[in-house]
């Protein structure tokens, strides 16, 4: 008899003690709030020597956490660039860097993204018992073989939860505000076109009018051949916005075209909604942000607020929205417990503005170059910010080489994943971060535009270089090709 309640109660007991040790393992690892901008540059944030334009809450994390003044992207674009950062590889091992002019994702119909077989953190992280989640920009492809499967999708890269935008924001989803996807040669078949149209026009009034003889063998296929070139190519570029401007709800789509209008405030509040319905267990959210790609959103409460025109009040509006996470965070007593990341994807772009609106591109501070330009400085070096109060010392600055690449090995660390993995070319950067290492494990960094070597940056062992003194020795590829023509000439 004896016997018969004392099984059952031995089992309750050892159950409980396993869920005890269970929820205890669950409560030690660290929460992720990564943070990434689109297109800001180093030189338009105040931590970074900004005094023109307020990031008061950008700076906060700054003065509470750690700053890196030599944190860079693996490429000056975005596909590429947000490849390597979820990856910790350089784009080229995963098939993500491009030989032509297009290096980017266009398409959302088009056959190509991140590979399948690719691991990404969220994946590793998903693994160790993490509800992972992607608000905002992906621009890593959605479909494989036809519309539907999804392959590229977050959601089967380890992002249990998406909501946002599968592609990314553009000047083709909001009318009046130009052209981004091959603006050239939308404009160069849209001139075709109308030279067709004109010419079929006038060849029939001259028959009509009887000025001369016009046989209708030329006039049927000039006029099938206007309605081919209206088909074929004007009608796709115009039907873009619908097939490229879309909001995603995980794998369903919930606006085609989106309200671009309302965006920011969607995107935060959805931000917001995952940590506050994730609180109790460990959580990685990438909070991708729309901002600050062209087109420039016109907020009422931030329009015409700063001294730089609409992308003076798109920043601060970006500021505004890091605060309003940073305080949500605050507010549900995570803050010990969670490693917080803010970074751009690549630097600033300088060359985009127009007489209405002014400067839409960033500023890239005393460094030459910009978006798309991966052997200047200016395309690829970004703010990196980590805060994580009573882990991380607040205001240490960190001047070594680090990479986007690195954080994919940081929260595999972090989040205690042991097991065997592919060759990544970041590095753990807790050891800098908490001031146990002193230099960067990075010894080569090489810097790509496309599937193209631009320049490498070498960081040597032992060197004594301190950061005035350029201890990141940086070389141009093609400085060092003209030098040696100049020496040996063919």
């Amino acid at each position: 008899m004896r016997s018969a309640w004392l099984a059952p109660l031995l089992l309750s007991l050892l159950l409980t003690a396993g869920g005890c040790v269970a929820g205890e393992e669950a409560s030690n690892k660290p929460n992720f709030v990564l943070m990434m901008v689109d297109d800001l540059g180093i030189g338009d944030v105040g931590c970074y020597g900004n005094d023109t334009i307020r990031t008061p809450n950008i700076d906060r994390l700054a003065s509470e956490g750690v700053k890196l003044t030599q944190h860079i992207a693996a490429a000056p674009l975005c596909t590429p660039s947000r490849s390597a950062f979820i990856t910790g590889r350089y784009a080229l091992r995963s098939g993500m860097g491009s030989t032509g002019r297009v290096q980017v994702v266009l398409f959302l119909a088009g056959s190509g993204g991140l590979p399948p077989s690719e691991t990404t953190f969220a994946k590793r992280l998903q693994q160790q018992g993490y509800t992972t989640g992607l608000v905002g920009k992906w621009h890593l492809g959605v479909n494989c073989e036809y519309r539907g499967d999804h392959c590229h999708h977050p959601n089967q890269h380890g992002f249990s939860y998406f909501y946002g935008l599968p592609f990314t924001l553009f000047n083709d989803c909001v009318p009046g505000e130009g052209r981004d996807v091959l603006a050239d040669l939308q404009e160069t078949l849209e001139q075709l076109t109308m030279v067709l149209g004109v010419g079929l026009v006038t060849l029939v009034c001259v028959r009509l009018c009887g000025l001369f003889e016009v046989s209708l063998w030329l006039l049927v296929p000039l006029f099938f051949l206007c309605i081919l070139a209206t088909a074929v190519w004007y009608v796709p570029f115009i039907l873009l916005p619908t097939w490229n401007c879309i909001i995603m709800r995980n794998q369903e789509v919930i606006e085609q075209p989106m309200t671009v209008e309302t965006l920011p405030q969607r995107l935060l509040g959805e931000a917001q909604n995952f940590i506050k319905r994730n609180a109790d267990h460990p959580f990685l959210l990438f909070f991708s942000l729309a901002h600050i790609h062209t087109p420039m959103f016109k907020t009422p409460a931030f329009a015409g607020k700063s001294r730089h025109g609409r992308y003076g009040d798109n920043l601060e509006e970006v500021d505004w929205i890091i605060g309003k996470i940073t305080e949500t965070v605050d507010s549900l007593g995570l803050a010990s417990n969670t490693l917080m990341y803010f970074a751009s994807d690549h630097g600033g772009h300088l060359e985009d503005s127009d007489l209405q609106t002014g400067q839409k591109g960033g500023w890239n501070g005393i460094y030459k170059g910009g978006k798309a330009m991966g052997g200047w400085e200016g395309g690829i070096r970004v703010p990196g910010i980590f805060r994580w109060p009573g882990r991380l010392a607040a205001g240490k600055v960190v001047d070594e080489p680090t990479s986007l690449m690195d954080l994919y090995p940081t929260l595999k660390y972090l989040a205690k994943d042991t097991q065997p993995d592919r060759q990544l070319d970041g590095y753990n950067l807790m050891p800098l971060l908490e001031g146990k290492a002193a230099r960067s494990e990075h010894e080569f960094m090489f810097h790509y535009c496309g599937i193209y070597l631009n320049a490498v940056r070498w960081h040597p062992p032992g060197s004594k270089f301190t950061p005035v003194d350029t201890e990141c020795i940086y070389f141009s590829i093609r400085q060092i090709y003209v030098t040696f023509l100049w020496y040996f000439p063919a």
